[in-house]
């Protein structure tokens, strides 16, 4: 077994483990990480701005009668919706990944505020 593994390494070229590197890498910078202190929860309901929320505040949201929103241990999520398939309560309680609602017209984006005071200097 410890010769195929030799063998296998001895074959591969630079380009190859050139690439790998760059795969690996690749994969390691996109990783969501843990959101700073300071986080803030933007919602945007049928391509409005709806309200801007600090994820340290843990808070239950009632966007209308089709959407409620909860935010609890610097995580939202979605936790009710009248939307045939409920792919949005499903998807669960994320501090990175936008949580969309399409039947609704629901986004749930998360941003720094320091990302907020880079586009006002700008």
């Amino acid at each position: 077994m410890a010769y195929l593994i030799k063998n296998y390494f001895r074959s591969l070229s630079i380009a190859d483990i050139i690439l790998i590197v760059l795969c690996v890498v690749a994969v390691i910078a996109f990783i969501p990480g843990k959101r700073e202190e300071g986080s803030v929860v933007l919602v945007y309901k049928d391509a409005e701005l709806f309200g801007r929320f600090d994820l340290s505040e843990d808070c239950v949201i009632v966007i209308d009668e089709h959407n409620t929103i909860e935010i609890n241990d610097n995580k939202a999520g979605i936790i009710e919706a009248d939307c045939p398939d409920k792919r949005c309560v499903k998807q669960g309680f994320s501090n990175s990944m936008p949580i969309i609602c399409m039947p609704n017209k629901l986004v749930i984006r998360f941003e720094n505020k320091s990302d907020e005071m880079k586009l006002y200097l700008q």
